[in-house]
């Protein structure tokens, strides 16, 4: 049945109206005029966000309301070709790094000329001196860390000035920062007005809102929000709606019907399940983007259970397990909401030295393609290839047995430690039934959240869940959490009994070095990849890594997190960041207003 578009957009906008406070009266100057259609659209991405100061985020879906509400020196815009890539925002460009005198790296932004906040007020330099402090003196501030890169971090104050006049800001880094635009893009880095932020619930409040980006609020409330064009943003020309209407909602399966029945032109936090379905109905409506996050298993590398086994026995014996882990069968049946299956611990939609998808280049041969198949028709070649592995290290160690038909007999009992939430019970029940058919019997341990952690971090298990989500785009994320040194390292590589252990190869220096220990090797890759801004040079690193750390089989990839929406194909330029965020300052709707679609 058809629906009219616009009038179930207006009336979404006059209930928001009524049930939020109305604007202070302001004044802005005239909107800038566009040949597009102008008119509210609704959109439904999920429940109410928490909050929408930049400061508070976290990694979750307020990412994309505070890419339409905040902008900071740097953003994604897509480029001629398409191609989603950081330009400067708020800066006039992206300026080359220098260096101090005791050999800092440091940049020098100039903002853009006449930058005003979405009240009609100048925002100048020493705002983002005043935003970056107020998060980084917050210890609650989710994504604090990210401020460690810069001088005085450690100390407790940061080294960042704003000139005089406020058109430049100076940022002294503690040492060469890798990939320091891409950190820029996270919300935390964008700047907050000091008179606002003083407003208990500034965030929320039409009232006292305040931003710097292509939109501000002008409506909130229980059942949703309007956001409408940002006329001082420096863009606001090319910002082609003069309205966005959002409603919320913690329903997946009222979210459907209302995209189904017409009333949402995008529609995210769908229905568990329902993936394949709408692929089928829907064609390209349904979009699938990265989320740069993984789930994992991790093995407890000094596992008392595999203690009287060889280092390269027990790397074999995990490269096993993880190759009879049905991975589509997760995704499908448990996951359900579009996750692609993983086989690298790197996911795919992080970008390498060349531009291209870091995935693109993993495996042992560089070639791509992840480090075994997760096609479903492979699934009993990897099971069969498991059983050779399995084979292979009952007949060196004597300590077990392989029957013909693939099942071990005489195996240690295994541990899997997992929190209490149904998804991760369930992933834990399709691994110990896998597990089970070879004659691996899997215990399984369900603890609350607080307690699984507490346990994971002291090694009380064999196998344990890990999932993990970048805060930007950088591959490093992923594998700097495996250093032998690394606070996130609760697995125990090159720590304890496998610390001692000198068998592994690596090109450090230019050089090949083998029979080193852990912390010789990747842990010397790492160094490399944090301390040098030569993307090449890191790319090698980085790869070298990664193929190193698969090969002791302690991360065995599940699936790659992914984010899931329907979008009309009426409506066109709406583009996704590496985070999944979605960015309206480019769409437009191609149905003209009082057509039917």
């Amino acid at each position: 049945m058809k629906k009219r578009i616009l009038s179930a957009a207006l009336l979404l906008a006059l209930l928001l109206s009524l049930a939020a406070c109305s604007k202070g009266e302001q004044t802005q100057p005239e909107a800038v005029e566009t040949p597009e259609a102008n008119f509210p659209m609704a959109f439904c991405l999920g429940a109410q966000p928490a909050s929408l100061d930049p400061k508070q985020y976290a990694i979750g879906d307020e990412v994309t309301y505070l890419v339409n509400l905040c902008s900071g020196l740097v953003s994604y815009r897509p480029d001629s070709a398409g191609r989603v890539q950081i330009m400067a925002d708020l800066s006039v460009d992206l300026p080359a790094p220098q260096l101090t005198e005791d050999g800092k790296p440091f940049y020098v932004f100039t903002l853009r000329d006449d930058l005003k906040w979405s009240d009609g007020s100048a925002l100048t330099a020493a705002d983002f001196v005043y935003s970056w402090n107020r998060a980084f003196q917050d210890a609650d501030t989710p994504e604090r860390e990210l401020f460690a890169c810069i001088d005085g971090f450690s100390e407790g104050t940061l080294n960042i000035a704003a000139s005089e006049d406020g058109k430049q800001l100076t940022v002294v880094l503690a040492r060469p920062t890798p990939r320091f635009f891409e950190r820029l893009t996270n919300p935390v880095f964008c700047p907050v007005q000091e008179a606002a932020a003083k407003n208990a619930g500034w965030d929320r409040s039409p009232e006292t809102s305040v931003t710097s980006g292509a939109y501000a609020l002008s409506a909130f409330s229980d059942k949703g929000m309007t956001l409408t064009k940002n006329a001082y943003y420096w863009d606001a020309a090319n910002t082609r709606l003069d309205t966005l209407e959002f409603a919320f909602s913690e329903d997946a399966d009222a979210i459907l019907d209302g995209y189904m029945e017409g009333r949402y032109r995008v529609a995210a936090s769908l229905p568990a399940g329902v993936t394949a379905q709408l692929r089928e109905s829907e064609g390209d409506a349904l979009r699938v983007t990265g989320r740069m996050g993984n789930y994992c298993i991790c093995f407890n590398m000094n596992d008392p259970a595999l203690a009287d086994f060889t280092e390269q026995e027990r790397a074999d014996l995990r490269r096993a397990l993880c190759l009879l882990i049905d991975r589509n069968a997760i995704c499908d049946s448990i996951a359900k909401l579009g996750q692609r299956p993983a086989a690298s611990v790197v996911p795919t939609g992080m970008t390498d030295a060349d531009g291209t998808d870091f995935a693109s280049h993993n495996g042992t041969d560089g070639m791509g393609g992840g480090y075994f198949s997760v096609r479903a028709e492979d699934y009993a070649a990897n099971c069969d290839q498991a059983v050779e592995l399995l084979r292979s290290v009952a007949s060196s160690s004597g300590k077990f047995k392989v029957s013909k038909d693939g099942v071990c007999q005489g195996f240690p009992d295994l541990t899997f430690l997992t929190s209490a939430s149904a998804g991760h019970v369930e992933i834990a029940n399709a691994i110990t039934a896998s597990f089970h058919a070879h004659g691996i019997e899997l215990k399984t341990s369900v603890l609350e959240l607080s307690d699984f952690l507490e346990a994971r971090s002291k090694g009380d298990y064999s196998m344990a869940r890990f999932s993990w989500t970048a805060a930007y785009d950088d591959p490093a994320s992923f594998l700097t959490l495996w250093a032998a040194g690394a606070g996130s390292n609760s697995i125990g590589l090159g720590q304890g009994a496998h610390g001692a252990y000198a068998g592994y190869a690596a090109t450090i220096g230019g050089s090949k070095v083998d029979g080193r220990s852990w912390a010789e090797t990747y842990d010397a890759l790492i160094y490399t990849v944090q301390g040098s801004t030569d993307e090449t040079l890191r790319s090698r690193c980085m790869h070298e890594a990664e193929t190193l750390l698969m090969q002791t089989g302690a991360i065995c990839p599940i699936y790659e997190y992914t984010g899931v929406y329907l979008c009309r194909g009426s409506f066109q330029g709406l583009f996704t960041g590496p985070a999944g965020a979605l960015y309206f300052m480019r769409a437009e709707s191609t149905i003209q207003e009082g057509t039917e679609t």
